[in-house]
């Protein structure tokens, strides 16, 4: 997605050693008919495959970022909504 073109949504997604619900979750939130979106994930210092597995999603609607380590979901979910741009 262009840096200048702003969203229409922002979708934020914060993520916790959730390797066993994460690519359904993205899955669902990519295969929605409105398409003028971005996905900003947040690895919230996962010690499970949660990275792995969202690395291997290519989609230009995808924002990811990892805090280094655990910071919980409510300074998490503030990193998050600074980083989204949607309208």
């Amino acid at each position: 997605m262009d840096k200048d073109i702003v969203p229409k949504v922002s979708v934020l997604m914060p993520v916790y050693n959730a390797e066993k619900y994460v690519t359904e979750a993205i899955e669902s939130i990519l295969s929605q008919t409105f398409a003028d979106f971005e996905l900003v994930i947040i690895n919230d210092g996962s010690t499970d495959q949660s990275e792995q597995i969202i690395k291997t999603f290519y989609d230009i609607r995808i924002k990811y970022f990892s805090n280094n380590q655990n910071l919980g979901i409510v300074d998490t979910l503030n990193k998050g909504i600074e980083l989204c741009r949607g309208e």
